[in-house]
């Protein structure tokens, strides 16, 4: 009875050995798209972030002490050069005005008699009445007048220079920047924050930085064996407003410091946009877009990449249909759907474009969709 038992148990399991190994058999490898890697050209748009300057940022500040009397304008306003900004209470340096008039006239007077009484000396002394030292001295005193006056009008042009100074007029044509100070506010020329900034935004400045590694990597892009040359090949450059917005002008590459910044190691560039209408702002932060161009890169879809511990992987496909995981190094700019790889794949690989969550390293699938082009 027990040696029937066992041959009936072995027999069972000879009978779902055999109904797996069919169910096995039955299951055909999964289909996954596979693109074959071709050299194409690519044209990546590489971010950098920039805060935007006006061609010409002036501030305000006085060289004065006073309150303020009168507030020309607001913020944001557009005003031209020589546009008055500020009124600065004026009274005490009118009447600083009026005391050098006056020491003005006192020392006119002073000298009118020292002029005097050296002809007056002058004549005593040709009929021998006086001596040369009394002639001497008089004409001391006559130098000594004119010293005074003179004295006396660089004082008066002082007092002059202050009383002008109580209007604060704008440098440059530009827009008003922020008003902190208002009517009644005492002011200082010994104060650390301006009064006000007039920025000339008819081009906006967007500065920008480039790592030390990947500086050389960016100017080999462009032909030409000085910087301007290079300057001139560069392409047109776009950019965007905090908001997500296009900017609808386009702004031109023009210098690039030749010194790099000590703290950070990045060399920085300076794009110039025109602002005709005024709709880029100075100080306002943005986003700098520069197309570069690649030849005979090897181009893998976004999807096709994923990612693990801050290594980029895709999954290759042999002859054999069976995928490998492949570790791949691609650039810190990409194409709106593809990245650009610079060390793990070369022409003629075969990898899966789509569906990699799915799969595991060694499983064997089935090539769908052939495809070289992105």
């Amino acid at each position: 009875m027990k040696k029937m038992m066992t041959l009936l148990f072995a027999g069972t399991m000879a009978m779902v050995s055999c109904e797996t190994k069919k169910t096995e058999q039955a299951e055909p490898p999964k289909g996954y798209p596979v693109m074959t890697l071709q050299p194409q050209q690519a044209i990546a748009t590489a971010e950098y972030p920039t805060i935007l300057e006006g061609e010409q940022t002036v501030d305000i500040r006085s060289k004065i002490d006073g309150y303020i009397e009168k507030v020309y304008v607001e913020e944001g306003a557009a005003v031209a050069k020589g546009q008055p900004l500020f009124k600065i209470d004026d009274n005490s340096y009118l009447q600083e005005v009026n005391h050098k008039k006056a020491a003005v006239l006192a020392a006119q007077a002073s000298l009118e008699t020292a002029v005097i009484q050296t002809r007056r000396s002058a004549a005593l002394a040709e009929k021998k009445i006086i001596n040369a030292y009394e002639l001497t001295t008089t004409k001391n005193a006559e130098n000594v007048s004119r010293a005074v006056l003179s004295q006396a009008l660089a004082d008066l042009s002082a007092a002059r220079s202050k009383l002008a100074f109580t209007n604060i007029l704008s440098p440059i044509s530009g827009i008003v920047g922020s008003l902190p100070h208002k009517t009644g506010s005492l002011v200082s020329s010994a104060a650390p924050d301006p009064l006000t900034t007039v920025a000339n935004t008819s081009r906006v400045y967007a500065y920008f930085s480039v790592s030390q590694q990947q500086l050389e990597l960016f100017l080999s892009q462009y032909p030409g064996g000085k910087l301007k040359d290079k300057f001139r090949q560069m392409p047109a450059v776009s950019l965007s407003t905090a908001d997500g917005e296009i900017y609808p002008l386009r702004g031109k590459i023009q210098t690039l410091s030749g010194v790099l910044n000590a703290s950070t190691g990045a060399a920085n560039f300076k794009a110039i946009f025109p602002n005709p209408d005024g709709k880029l702002w100075n100080g306002a932060s943005a986003t700098i877009f520069i197309p570069t161009q690649f030849e005979n890169a090897i181009m893998v879809p976004k999807t096709a990449v994923f990612e693990l511990q801050g290594r980029f992987f895709v999954y290759t496909v042999d002859a054999q249909q069976t995928v490998h995981t492949t570790a791949i190094k691609i650039r810190n700019i990409a194409t709106e759907k593809a990245y650009i790889v610079t060390e793990g794949l070369k022409a003629g690989a075969k990898i899966i474009t789509d569906g990699v969550g799915n799969l595991k390293d060694g499983e064997k699938i089935k090539a769908l969709m052939p495809s070289s082009k992105i």
